[in-house]
């Protein structure tokens, strides 16, 4: 197929940078992941399915041309028609949308692909599924800028037995803005959702690895290829056996892992104590400074930051050390400035010697928290290594 890509048009920002008030209370999400872009700069904390970037890969393909306004309307539709392909091909499959798939397949012989609300295979899917998710990394790695991207595909198609079949069938589904398919036809399409020697070097080329200065992410490829790491991620662990690994040359990287760790071992307790302050809905003084939990979450960060991200992660440290209703009243002020700043309300407010709690979702209590061992985020290289495991396998 003739494809040519010169400028590329998306419409929808990804969603993982939309912050979302209720699950990030205290403004921390642009925190983490700035400090998480230092070493991985385009994987987001939702493009982890290799598969999913490679549907993205095959719509442009078959697309043929430069996107336009037309194009996100047909990607949704080649994202429902390859989720009935993943669900023929594997039923235990995970992908976003599996469970309203494997719905509308059920004791039926046929299924839709639109726009239509109805065939949509997630609440949102424009905002949930791949594109929301995964149209930001697939932007910014610049999947469609490599030399080779119409060559890799474009062979793995002619390698098709039912080649002509599959481009027929992908045409209708461009040209057509519902489309009708039989479920035991669709295992003919299981050929697109394998993957090619060239097309595996392709995503190493394109995910594992970075071009621009300072590639501090290949320096990581390195080391995850030289120790394979463990199945289960241990954050701190991991930090300290890289550290480790750098050279007295490699002293900014040294640094950047350093500030990584730290920015966590600040911004873990604080939202811990956060969470579990939501489970309650008043609090007063008294019970506050005595609180053992708070006292087990809370621990001293002997590190300085630096920045603009270093004046607030600095604040926090201290906060840490202050007593339990101290500590408090400064979350409920960074409640509330996050809180204003999206213009809602606050979800806790102080009165005289009492707090009281307004908003309780995502409260929890972690029994044995330990400051420790214990994290709340990853920083994508969690991320970044199962890519690495699905790429390699």
């Amino acid at each position: 197929m003739d494809t040519k890509f010169n400028s590329f048009y998306f419409s929808k920002e990804d969603p993982d940078y939309s912050i979302k008030g209720s699950r990030d209370p205290l403004g921390f999400q642009v925190i983490w992941q700035h400090q998480g872009r230092k070493l991985i700069p385009f994987i987001s904390t939702v493009s982890t399915n290799l598969v999913d970037f490679q549907i993205l890969c095959l719509a442009h393909y078959f697309w043929g041309k430069e996107p336009d306004k037309r194009f996100a309307a047909y990607f949704l539709r080649f994202e429902q028609l390859m989720a009935y392909v993943r669900i023929k091909i594997n039923k235990e499959a995970g992908f976003n949308g599996i469970d309203r798939v494997k719905q509308k397949i059920k004791d039926k012989n046929k299924v839709y692909v639109s726009n239509t609300k109805e065939d949509e295979i997630l609440s949102n899917q424009r905002a949930y599924g791949i594109w929301g998710k995964y149209s930001r990394p697939f932007r910014e790695i610049r999947f469609l800028n490599h030399k080779d991207f119409q060559s890799i595909f474009e062979e793995k198609i002619n390698s098709m037995n039912d080649r002509v079949y599959i481009i027929k069938v992908i045409k209708k589904l461009i040209d057509s803005d519902k489309t009708e398919f039989k479920i035991d036809d669709l295992i003919i399409l299981e050929p697109l959702l394998t993957i090619t020697k060239k097309e595996r070097t392709f995503y190493n080329e394109m995910i594992l690895q970075v071009n621009i200065p300072q590639p501090y992410q290949n320096r990581l490829l390195d080391f995850i290829k030289e120790t394979n790491p463990p199945q289960k991620f241990q954050l701190y662990s991991f930090l300290t056996d890289f550290s480790k690994s750098l050279s007295t040359s490699e002293m900014d990287l040294k640094e950047i892992v350093k500030e990584t760790e730290y920015t966590e071992r600040v911004l873990c307790p604080i939202n811990t104590i956060f969470r579990y302050l939501q489970t309650e809905p008043i609090w007063n003084k008294e019970k506050l400074n005595s609180d053992q939990y708070i006292n087990q979450c809370k621990t001293e960060i002997n590190y300085t930051f630096h920045g603009e991200d270093g004046k607030i992660k600095n604040h926090l440290a201290i906060a840490l050390t202050k007593s339990n209703w101290d500590l408090v009243k400064e979350l409920e002020d960074l409640n509330k400035k996050t809180t204003e700043k999206r213009g809602g309300a606050p979800w806790l407010k102080i009165s005289n010697e009492l707090l009281e709690v307004f908003h309780t979702e995502g409260n929890y209590k972690k029994e044995d928290f330990n400051p420790e061992i214990d994290y709340n985020n990853g920083y994508f290289i969690n991320n970044y290594d199962d890519l690495y495991k699905q790429i390699k396998s």
